[in-house]
């Protein structure tokens, strides 16, 4: 039996959605941008999945700029809302890389924040900032960051905010139009929509300079053309936000189910502040992370060791480090073990299975 704990990386299609991108393809198949019919049928699929997502959001369509991703998305965020040369970035050292290597690509002086809850909003070193950078939900931790304290301090000071929400949508409520950031950012793999979809909400009366050129796509702020069946797929995901949410509560219950397992290995990352109910991630001391992902494999129980983006990096988590920097041991030892509505509790024992099973071995190799 195979189990699938690696849904902050990519969340199953769902049937839904799979539906849905079958029932566009026939119709979607035309560049939208094109004037003709077959342009005008596939250009509709792509309005319909704005308006499904802008719904899903509180926000308006027109402020909906899709991309081919939530990386591209926080790219666009980060790079297309810098002005001018001078100044200084205030972001967190918690950020996705995708936000980390765009904040560093700016040039800027970088100012980086304690961990969640660490800066009250009135400290926060905002003034004379070009610009402030901070994820909703943590990527690797699931831990809860303040953005809409952030929101506020940067309204008060002119500042720009760009907030990326990958992790944020389908796990806790958005309204882009409450929070009052100036950008937010979304990926269409973390609701159960497909891959190669994401997209930028932008703020009425916000610039942001285009990363891709070429052509006046969305607005002139993203050029290229979309794929209007992936867009599909996104735009039925979002449709089932709400579900999502009222899922969360059981994935709660098997989610501290698995944690409190794993927490007799190890120490858990973020317990004892505001997380979403998705991820627990545990440092097992012994081992690497990588190691033991691998081993958790064998048994058939998919998981991680931290961003699917830096999977192909054997480097301790940036992540961890910046969260327990006088336990440096956790960043090389963590493993992430992500959840998602699909997730049943015969996952849960099967997944427990596994662990006592590799990390039997190792204590009797080694002697215990």
């Amino acid at each position: 039996m195979s189990v699938y704990l690696d849904h902050h990386a990519a969340s199953p299609v769902e049937p839904e959605v799979l539906a849905a991108m079958d029932a566009a393809r026939p119709r979607a198949w035309a560049n939208p941008s094109s004037a003709h019919a077959a342009g005008r049928a596939a250009r509709r699929v792509v309005e319909e999945a704005r308006e499904a997502l802008a719904r899903a959001i509180g926000g308006l369509p027109a402020d909906v700029v899709f991309t081919s991703g939530g990386t591209e998305a926080c790219n666009l965020g980060v790079l297309g809302l810098a002005r001018g040369a001078g100044g200084r970035v205030v972001t967190t050292a918690l950020e996705h890389p995708a936000v980390a290597e765009a904040v560093r690509a700016l040039g800027l002086e970088v100012v980086r924040v304690d961990a969640p809850g660490g800066v009250a909003p009135a400290d926060l070193p905002l003034e004379g900032a070009a610009l402030a950078c901070v994820q909703w939900v943590n990527h690797e931790t699931g831990s809860v960051l303040p953005v809409e304290a952030w929101a506020r301090r940067c309204r008060e000071l002119g500042v720009p905010l760009f907030v990326d929400a990958c992790q944020a949508l389908g796990k806790l409520p958005v309204d882009v139009g409450a929070l009052g950031a100036s950008v937010v950012a979304l990926a269409s793999s973390k609701i159960g929509g497909p891959p190669g979809a994401g997209a930028l909400w932008i703020a009425r009366g916000t610039e942001v300079t285009p990363r891709a050129l070429g052509g006046g796509q969305e607005r002139g702020r993203r050029a290229g053309s979309p794929d209007p069946v992936a867009l599909a797929g996104f735009g039925a995901a979002a449709g089932r936000v709400e579900a999502r949410l009222a899922a969360m509560p059981a994935v709660a219950v098997r989610r501290d189910r698995l944690e409190a397992a794993l927490a007799e290995h190890g120490p858990v990352a973020g317990a004892g502040g505001p997380r979403v109910a998705t991820v627990t991630n545990v440092a097992v001391r012994g081992w690497s992370g990588a190691r033991l992902v691998a081993a958790l494999d064998v048994e058939g129980v998919m998981t991680s060791h931290g961003a699917a983006c830096s999977s192909g990096v054997d480097a301790p988590s940036a992540v961890l480090r910046a969260m327990y920097p006088e336990e440096p041991w956790r960043a090389d030892s963590a493993v992430r073990l992500s959840l998602g509505p699909a997730t049943t509790d015969a996952d849960v024992e099967v997944a427990i299975a596994a662990l006592e099973a590799v990390l039997g071995r190792q204590r009797t190799s080694s002697g215990f």
